[in-house]
């Protein structure tokens, strides 16, 4: 269902509603609404997984992230942004998946999958937010992924990680500094490969 909803365009005119309507006509049972959320968030939603899993785990949390979104639609509170409400569910499924994993020490394979996700930030972001992921905690990455890759505000960013604003406010100073002293290494590696 989930990857035929996102490889096909909506056959509605959603596309000019707010995330908080759609979700508002999928609480009174309109699926195409439903279907909506997810063509435009499926992509954000596993960049933001990839900081926390691996490609295999991170495709199936964000499937069932929004298999739980749409079972508890009528959860969300309409007068909130439904977006933070989406990455707080992703959030804490893969934190679930972090720690069942390592109940279970499990060892993961690297995904050889044959079809391919079309990348969907410019080929330039890819190494910096590569190496923000392999040198930062998940999350100081999750934080500066949110708030630039993602837009929200430092708000909602605290609200998905669960965190006070001033907590966020540091944590997004810190990743930042941190992030900038090993930019010298990503200019080196780019130089290089030039």
């Amino acid at each position: 269902m989930i990857s035929a909803t996102i490889s096909q365009a909506s056959a509605t005119n959603h596309s000019a509603q707010s995330d908080e309507e759609l979700a508002s006509l999928a609480r009174s049972g309109q699926i195409r609404a439903f279907d909506e959320l997810v063509r435009r968030h499926w992509a954000g939603i596993r960049r933001f997984l990839l900081g926390y899993l691996p490609h295999g785990s991170s495709d199936d949390v964000a499937q069932e992230t929004f298999l739980r979104a749409y079972r508890k639609i009528e959860q969300y509170d309409g007068n909130r942004p439904f977006l933070p409400w989406l990455f707080t569910i992703s959030r804490r499924l893969a934190l679930n998946e972090i720690r069942s994993k390592t109940r279970k020490r499990e060892v993961s394979l690297p995904d050889y999958s044959l079809e391919k996700t079309p990348e969907t930030e410019p080929p330039s972001f890819g190494p910096l937010w590569q190496l923000a992921k392999d040198r930062l905690s998940a999350d100081s990455y999750a934080v500066l992924r949110l708030h630039y890759a993602e837009d929200l505000s430092i708000e909602e960013v605290a609200k998905v990680l669960g965190k006070g604003k001033i907590a966020t406010k540091v944590m997004l100073h810190r990743a930042r500094r941190k992030l900038s002293t090993f930019s010298e290494q990503l200019k080196d590696n780019y130089e290089n490969l030039a």
